[in-house]
């Protein structure tokens, strides 16, 4: 088999291309339709997203408002302050553009690679360290400010803390924000940056970092959201989150923070030719998912994110559109190396091995996740079903945990919050995981927190008497293992020291040569296969349900979501 023919074949198997589009590929390879169909036959079983379609019913058309039960508030609307999911899926992606962009609208799978924007070109210097965006021309902010490199350079500035590198930070510049995008920005090495004319921005790094671009429009901790500098400088920071002003397809309209927030089409969007087709989208917070189910049953909604697994086969038979598909998600938890039972090895992969991993997402959570082997998430690059991951085994793992000493099992906390974004169905996920790990004598008490408070507790680290705990998070960027595995990670809240880690991240934040990149991020996830701090559990497919008159929804490959295409038929 040709390599172009089974990087194709792996693409079908992982979700990334749909079986059209595999039969597509393989056609202009030259292969003969009898073949075709027979590695269709032959992977049919392997094709673990196929449950869901990845996108609703299409047609041409225009106008309606979606209306979209979502399951938790969203925070503050400024593009560097904002940090859930939620808020990057409903007002900032639909508001701010980005400097780099991933392709979120092809039904078809990921094409892998960067698109246009309001960044025309991007390049990058031979030795790795300058990095030159070359605008779109006759791009305004929806107030009638110029975008173009001092505007740029004004919303980098905002969260760029200079003082590190020897410089003065501008007036705008907001030490909160620093510490959150710090995750980025420190890495990059960024010395200065400058513009040679009003449509070209350059960034000069002290060193090669091979994660520049990739890691730019990470939602969550997305970096280069481009907001208005008129709004700061009117009224400051409050201001800007407030009456959020990009320069996207659609306009802030209003919110009732905790109970709606609405936006309207934006008429005056620079790309003619994907103006927003929706007059309005309004989001509705409904933490509740019964709530959810009963609003969209009730057409108060008309789409709703999160539906609870068990409701799927019933509102697929009511005929509601339920889509899905791998996206840039880990369900995973990590261990504490100063707990005396996980500083041996032994003991953390007999606990890995006794999680029936694919039993919980297929019983438990419906077909709705894919069982992690890898810690890198499913559209990343860096993703692998060969990292070494052990298989399902209690009866060897309850070996294992005898010759690391505990033949009686142990005790341990687990900490877990009882909801929040991306979180799948945290509590009896725990539950299950806790029975598994139970059968080979380790006890695991659950200490579980509402959200907002668990993310407290979860960035402080873990202290005395906590063994593990568990995050919802993940990166189409290969930068994704940095923030868990390196030593000096403020989010490494297992306290893991091994720095093998951080000179294989060393070396692939600095490659030159992407497939060496590629390769060094795999042998990061090889040696957790071996290590086991970070412990993959399950990758959500993130289930939406819509009405079948939303017209044109492709389901995201990502945290957020491209609204442009989309329309409700009245």
């Amino acid at each position: 088999m040709t390599n172009k023919l089974n990087d194709a074949l792996t693409d079908l198997v992982k979700g990334k291309i749909s079986r059209r589009a595999f039969m597509q590929r393989a056609v202009a390879l030259g292969v003969s339709a009898s073949v075709v169909g027979s590695l269709l036959e032959a992977t049919a079983s392997a094709e673990e997203s196929g449950a869901f379609p990845v996108s609703g019913p299409q047609g041409e058309g225009s106008g309606g408002t979606l209306v979209v039960g979502q399951e938790s508030n969203w925070d503050v609307l400024d593009p560097a302050l904002g940090t859930g999911a939620v808020t990057w899926r409903t007002c900032l992606y639909q508001i701010y553009e980005n400097l780099a962009n991933r392709e979120m609208n092809n039904p078809e799978g990921l094409t892998g690679a960067d698109i246009p924007g309001i960044t025309e070109k991007i390049e990058r210097s031979d030795d790795g360290k300058t990095y030159t965006f070359h605008l779109r021309s006759g791009i305004s902010f929806t107030d009638g400010t110029p975008f173009d490199a001092d505007a740029v350079m004004w919303n980098v500035a905002r969260q760029w803390d200079q003082t590190k590198s020897g410089g003065t930070n501008a007036p705008q510049f907001d030490p909160t924000m620093a510490a959150i995008r710090s995750w980025y920005w420190d890495p990059t090495g960024l010395q200065k940056m400058h513009a040679p004319d009003p449509q070209t921005v350059v960034f000069e790094l002290a060193k090669p970092f091979s994660q520049f671009v990739s890691a730019m429009p990470e939602a969550g901790l997305g970096t280069m959201g481009m907001a208005s500098p008129k709004v700061w400088k009117d009224s400051g920071n409050a201001g800007v989150a407030a009456t959020p002003v990009g320069t996207g397809p659609f306009l802030f309209e209003s919110q009732t923070p905790g109970d709606t927030l609405s936006i309207v089409k934006n008429p005056n969007y620079w790309d003619k030719a994907n103006l927003a087709k929706l007059d309005r989208i309004v989001y509705k917070a409904l933490p509740d998912s019964a709530t959810r189910v009963a609003a969209l049953r009730a057409g108060e909604v008309n789409m709703i994110f999160a539906p609870p697994a068990q409701e799927l086969q019933s509102l697929k038979d009511a005929g509601f559109v339920i889509t899905a598909r791998p996206n840039s998600h880990l369900w995973y938890l990590q261990l504490n190396a100063n707990e005396p039972y996980f500083k041996d090895v032994r003991a953390r992969q007999a606990f890995f091995m006794a999680i029936n991993r694919a039993g919980m997402a297929k019983q438990l959570l419906k077909d709705t996740c894919l069982p992690a082997i890898s810690i890198n998430t499913r559209t990343c690059p860096a993703w692998s079903d060969n990292a070494g991951y052990a298989d399902y085994d209690p009866a060897a793992a309850k070996k294992l945990l005898a010759d690391a000493g505990f033949p009686d099992g142990f005790e341990t906390t687990f900490q877990i919050p009882t909801g929040g974004s991306g979180e799948i169905d945290p509590v009896p996920m725990a539950e299950w995981i806790a029975a598994d790990a139970a059968k080979i004598g380790i006890k695991i008490k659950l200490e579980t927190m509402e959200w907002i408070s668990y993310l407290h507790a979860w960035a402080a680290g873990m202290g005395g008497g906590i063994g593990m705990n568990q995050m919802s998070w993940g990166m189409t960027s290969m930068y994704w293992p940095n923030l868990p595995l390196r030593t000096t990670s403020s989010l490494n809240v297992g306290h893991q020291m091994n720095k093998d880690f951080d000179t294989l991240m060393d070396e692939a934040n600095s490659a030159l040569d992407p497939q060496v990149a590629l390769a060094k991020y795999r042998a990061v996830d090889a040696l957790n296969a071996k290590e086991m701090y970070v412990v993959p559990i399950v990758n959500d497919l993130a289930p939406v349900v819509t009405s079948p008159n939303v017209m044109n929804f492709v389901h995201s490959p990502d945290w957020w979501w491209d609204f442009k295409k989309v329309w409700v038929k009245s």
